[in-house]
Parts: structure tokens; sequence; C-alpha cells
């Protein structure tokens, strides 16, 4: 004889069939929630991200080469540097960029010369030597060149097989740093490389 309980009786097809529904309805949530947090947070990670390349990039690039200018024999008295925007980069006030010079002994701000526009900018000065494709205002834009003429007063680093770096900066953004060795033999204007 068999004495059935009803409570000790295993579930039935219905009762799995509801319990199953209710799982795949709490994982169906559950993914969701994950989902949407992964996407919210992707988002704000490529927003950082761009935000860090644009703040970390200078805007500045060097469009041509690099040479040396020499008064003095043996000596470099200048640095022409040609420089534009990056690809993509906003405009840059170039009344706003600051200059170092920094050679193996010593390291130094160069001033901007006045007036801004000059060929020959005095000892411990730079200038904008000359300016391609540009309009007449100082707005450095895309497709504009500004040839820089940076003069160190210390240049001790400017001597045959002697190396320097110049640091241009525009205000807000990462500088540029230029690093060139002087060539053991020194003309009128040498090319740096």
């Amino acid at each position: 004889m068999s004495t059935s309980n009803s409570s000790d009786a295993g579930f039935t097809g219905l009762e799995a069939a509801i319990v199953l529904i209710a799982f795949v309805v709490v994982a169906s949530v559950f993914a969701y929630v994950v989902l949407t947090a992964g996407i919210l947070f992707s988002e704000e990670s490529r927003s950082t991200v761009h935000q860090g390349i644009r703040e970390a990039g200078s805007g500045l690039t060097v469009t041509g080469a690099i040479y040396g200018f020499s008064n003095t024999p043996g000596m470099i008295d200048s640095v022409i540097v040609p420089v534009g925007l990056t690809a993509g980069g906003e405009p840059i006030d170039i009344t706003t960029v600051s200059v170092r010079f920094i050679g193996s002994t010593h390291s130094e701000i160069v001033a901007q010369n006045v007036p801004l526009i000059d060929v020959f900018p005095g000892h411990r000065r730079w200038s904008v030597q000359e300016r391609v494709n540009s309009d007449s205002d100082f707005l450095l834009e895309a497709g504009e060149q500004y040839i820089l003429n940076i003069s160190p007063e210390v240049r001790t680093d400017c001597k045959p097989y002697r190396s320097f770096a110049v640091e241009i900066k525009p205000a807000g953004m990462a500088a540029l740093r230029v690093e060139r060795t002087v060539p053991g033999s020194i003309n009128r204007l040498t090319r740096l490389e």
C-alpha cells in the first residue's frame, strides 16, 4: 500500500517551467544591467582617452628641415625650426608660445623677440623669421607654417659634435621637443640632423 503525500511529490512539468522562466527573466535583467553599465563605462573611457590625447599632444609638429645659422666660426648662433599644426590640431596663438633651449650643461628660457616678426632676433630671443601660407594674424592655423629663429644666449652646446634640444610649448599644451646634434663642419647655414 502506497500512501503518497502531496508535499513529497516532485516538481511537475508546470512548476519546472515556471522556475525556468523565472531564472531566464532574472538572468536577462542582470545581463541588461551589466551590458548597460559596460557601454556607459566604455563611452566615458573613450572620451577620457580622447581628452588625454588632446592634452598630451603639443599641437605642433616640425614641418621641414632644421638648420643652424652661423655668424661665428665653429659655432651655431641660432636654430631655425619650421613648425605647423598637427593633423586635426586646433589653432595656436603664436604669441603665447614659450621656448626653452636645453644643452648638456645648461638650460635657458629664450624670450620672445619684440617685434615678433624678425629675421635675426637678439641673443636669448626667438622670433618668427617667416610665415608661409599665412594671413596677417599671429594665429597658426591648418595649412600655415611659421619658421622660428631661436637664438640662445649660452652657445656652448652649439659647437661641433655637441647635442642640444629645443622645447617649443604652446600655452595649455605639451611641449614639442626637438633634439639635434651639430655636425663636425659648420657653414653659414648648416642642416642639423
